[in-house]
């Protein structure tokens, strides 16, 4: 008979006899912990992986799109969104006519108006809106608008207008 460590003599020689040869009790209690630990990992992973996949109420807005804007303008609207602690609002926009594009961004005197839909309340304070560049199809910029008043809030919709042409329903960020 093996002899007995001093680990082993507080337990039953079957016991100890056991844990020597690897088939005894101590392995089904190591695979039950670490299924144990697998579950309450899954348990929090997965609420907080679905969590990063949605993006709170922004996660179904759709930007709408105007073809008479597109067309007049060169340029598609994609996001409005207030930044800068409520105090300014982004305005980008993609470029499909890169002439037209640059004839809409060196248009000071008619920029476009942003229109709340909730509140009587606009703003056409246009903070930067940088002259002179070569605009490139395809590619996004911006305008920068002072939020005056708080004239936009996050998740509300608002209507941008310019050049006489509306677009509405304009989802805020």
């Amino acid at each position: 008979m093996p002899q007995r460590t001093a680990e082993d003599r507080s337990l039953p020689l079957d016991t100890a006899t056991e844990r020597r040869s690897g088939t005894g009790r101590g392995r089904p209690a190591a695979v039950a912990w670490m299924a144990a630990i697998v579950v309450a990992l899954v348990a929090v992973a997965v609420p907080v992986l679905w969590g990063l996949t949605q993006t709170g109420a922004h996660a179904d807005v759709r930007m709408p799109e105007s073809p008479a804007i597109e067309q007049a303008l060169g340029i598609r609207f994609s996001r409005v969104a207030v930044v800068g602690d409520g105090g300014l609002i982004t305005v980008s926009y993609v470029v499909l006519d890169a002439e037209k594009a640059l004839r809409f961004q060196s248009d000071r005197e008619h920029a476009p108006v942003l229109v709340s839909e909730a509140r009587d309340v606009s703003t056409r304070r246009v903070s930067l809106m940088k002259q002179g560049h070569n605009m490139r199809a395809g590619q996004t910029y911006y305008l920068v608008y002072e939020n005056t008043g708080g004239a936009l809030r996050p998740d509300e919709q608002m209507s941008i207008e310019v050049v006489g042409l509306r677009l509405n329903h304009v989802p805020v960020l």
